[in-house]
């Protein structure tokens, strides 16, 4: 039987799941990811719109992908042609928070590679993880 796991993408550093869950059928996975899906947003749909949850069957590569604004209900009475706009507009917000996301670390380590070349104190961690890349 597959194993399936999940990662959400926020934008902000993602989130993984490590053990997963078993599921005889794929579309029963991806119907389990969409109920993650709804109860991650509920009450909170403006904040978690930009959202991503990607389904992986044992461990390979995604085999799909679930954008939060697809699927979110405060946006069932608009137009089609604006939902698709919010929809890339949420896309484009994740994307972007990705980057900044990036820039700090970079900007980060590059603090910490200078505060250790000197002899002086610096940021180990972020996030959990090393600051400086090996």
């Amino acid at each position: 039987m597959p194993t399936y796991t999940f990662k959400v993408l926020d934008g902000c550093g993602d989130v993984e799941d490590e053990t997963g869950i078993s599921f005889q059928h794929r579309d029963r996975a991806i119907r389990y990811a969409r109920d993650v899906v709804h109860e991650l947003m509920r009450n909170r749909e403006l904040e978690t719109r930009s959202w991503r949850l990607d389904v992986y069957e044992n461990g390979d590569g995604p085999i799909h992908a679930i954008p939060f604004a697809s699927i979110d209900p405060t946006l069932d009475h608009v137009v089609p042609k604006l939902r698709t706009m919010v929809e890339a507009m949420s896309e484009r917000k994740r994307l972007l928070s990705e980057v900044l996301h990036a820039v700090k670390g970079t900007v980060q380590e590059s603090r910490a590679l200078v505060a250790r070349s000197r002899g002086k104190p610096y940021l180990a961690s972020r996030f959990g993880r090393s600051t400086i890349r090996d």
